[in-house]
């Protein structure tokens, strides 16, 4: 064989060689494509839309089908690339995020703004405080539900002793101990224990004062807005019983309540508010 036909056949060798290592590692076959995104839409409720209601639903789409989504951190329910989750509102503007997320995809994160409405009109009323269950105890000392006379004497008696805010009471009826948090004013206002309520003006005078209804079952008592009345309602049915931390449309600021269970819910806090609702 001449030079020039050894030449040709190691050239068509070699094109050979580039053909096959194009064909397996020049064509895909072992690299992996880009990761793809979720893609997340919300289509209810609108951003910017004014609500009456204490909660929302929130409603929208996202692809892949089975991606997971929360709402303001939790859960959703996805199916068939719908997703829908409800929302509890406090009164005034409500910011909501959305976050869809897959395996192998980029997260997507979408947010709306809300703004719930709040009564702009409350009726004055003078009565009792608002306690459907209620004992008279005497010399201006009332009760409400799950709580004993001789327990609300100590309360008072604590009152006195050391002024408002947080107190451990002994309770002669049940032979424990419990916190409760009093507001200062008059009437002085105490919640806590296993539901307990207590109310009296201190030096012993008559319990009667003014509360306001703010509508739909909401009271609220002196120092007390109806707007900061309605984020206590809606925190508490999130949260239940006990310490929450609420957020006041008037003042612009957060204040730690209490919120004794039972009929009607009593919660006290704050800047010496108080809070009525079944």
């Amino acid at each position: 064989m001449g030079a020039a036909c050894r030449l040709a056949a190691r050239l068509l060798v070699i094109a050979v060689v580039l053909t096959v290592s194009v064909g397996i590692g020049g064509c895909g076959g072992s690299k992996k494509s880009a990761s793809s995104n979720v893609a997340l839409q919300i289509t209810a409720p609108q951003d910017g839309d004014s609500i009456s209601a204490d909660r929302v639903t929130v409603r929208g789409t996202v692809t892949p089908g089975d991606a997971t989504v929360q709402i303001l951190g939790k859960p959703a329910q996805v199916g068939n690339g719908v997703f829908v989750g409800s929302v509890a509102l406090h009164a005034g503007s409500n910011a909501i995020d959305v976050v869809g997320s897959a395996a192998g995809s980029t997260p997507a994160t979408t947010t709306i703004t809300v703004t719930r409405k709040s009564g702009q009109h409350r009726r004055k009323i003078v009565n009792n405080p608002p306690i459907w269950k209620k004992t008279d105890c005497g010399s201006g000392l009332t009760v409400g539900p799950n709580t004993s006379c001789p327990f609300a004497e100590n309360v008072r008696a604590a009152y006195e002793s050391s002024g408002s805010g947080i107190m451990d009471v002994y309770s002669p009826t049940t032979g424990q101990t419990y916190r409760m948090y009093c507001t200062s004013g008059s009437p002085v206002v105490c919640t806590g224990g296993h539901g307990a309520s207590v109310y009296f003006t201190s030096g012993g005078a008559g319990t009667t004062y003014s509360v306001y209804d703010c509508g739909g079952g909401l009271l609220v008592g002196p120092n007390t807005s109806c707007a900061f009345g309605e984020n206590v309602q809606a925190e508490y049915y999130r949260v239940g019983a006990g310490w929450i931390t609420v957020y006041s449309p008037v003042t612009g600021r957060s204040y730690d309540m209490y919120c004794a269970s039972g009929s009607p819910v009593v919660c006290t806090g704050g800047n010496n508010a108080a809070v009525y609702f079944r």
